[in-house]
């Protein structure tokens, strides 16, 4: 019988500043998968403190390594991943939301994942505005696919700048209600603010142009420099459909690349065929299930 099978048998910890390389060193053994987690880290710590990117890191424990992880974040999404099954993704959730003593907000992960966390009481029938089974793909950048839009100058991708703010937070807050049917409210349009000005401080956000006038947008919502996580690609209504969005991921890659990354995910409902299609036309190949839930 293997610890997670009976989770008396390794020690649940709370990790703190100090923890980080060994919780580094658990992520680094699922570089696909952990992307949000890793970039995080990066960023923020083992500490949670509401600041962006922080989170409680509830880790299993095996002669003092990190054998699983349910992290939850500061806006309230968790992030489980413990190998070998849910009993174990139950028992970190309760010692995770013991300790954040916030609410769960979303769900993303593997899709075994987020089955396990869906069956723990608290959210076990709960109503989500998007609960999603995804694949997760991924691409050596040196096999990106550049589209003709872009190889041939009718596109051009550059690095936000100030001026798109208004523009790309009112595309941002469509993304949102589109995506996740969140209503045009206030809160979602300070939600879309606030991940519009971070993307932008953090060099992460990009502009597909077509003569001049924006067409589409591209993000990485989690970076190291190694890897990039794609995420918040938007076409207007207008653009859809023209290959604007594919030009906007090739084009913010390419930069990526040149700033020395070799690799890149990203995840996509798998009801999805268009963008399924979009992907694989840039290189892009699925690697695991996954899923996401947003409540």
């Amino acid at each position: 019988m293997s610890a997670f099978e009976n989770p008396c048998a390794f020690e649940v910890r709370i990790l703190k500043p100090g923890d980080e390389p060994r919780l580094a060193a658990f992520f680094a053994r699922h570089p696909d998968h952990t992307l949000f987690q890793r970039s995080n880290l990066r960023r923020a710590g083992a500490v949670d403190d509401g600041r962006r990117y922080g989170g409680t890191y509830a880790a299993a424990m095996a002669a003092d390594e990190v054998v699983g992880v349910v992290a939850h974040y500061w806006n309230g999404t968790v992030m489980p991943l413990a190998p070998e099954g849910g009993r174990a993704v139950r028992v970190l959730l309760d010692a995770a939301l013991a300790a954040s003593g916030r609410p769960i907000t979303g769900v993303i992960g593997g899709w075994d994942q987020v089955a396990a966390a869906l069956m723990y009481p608290a959210l076990r029938g709960r109503v989500a505005r998007r609960c999603d089974r995804e694949i997760l793909f991924a691409l050596p950048l040196a096999c990106l696919a550049v589209p003709p839009l872009l190889s041939d100058g009718e596109v051009a991708v550059r690095p936000m700048d100030d001026s798109d703010m208004p523009l790309l937070a009112a595309w941002r807050v469509e993304y949102l209600v589109e995506t996740f049917a969140l209503p045009r409210s206030a809160a979602t349009w300070d939600e879309a603010q606030r991940d519009i000005a971070a993307w932008h401080g953090e060099g992460r956000a990009w502009v597909a142009e077509a003569r001049g006038r924006p067409v589409a947008f591209s993000g990485f919502n989690a970076a190291l420099p190694d890897v990039v996580q794609i995420g918040g690609v938007y076409t207007p209504p207008f653009g859809r459909a023209r290959g604007f969005a594919r030009a906007a991921v090739a084009g913010s890659l390419l930069q990526a690349r040149d700033a020395g990354a070799g690799r890149a995910v990203l995840f996509t409902d798998v009801a999805n065929t268009p963008a399924q299609r979009a992907y694989r036309a840039l290189g892009f190949e699925p690697v695991a299930d996954w899923g996401m839930v947003r409540y």
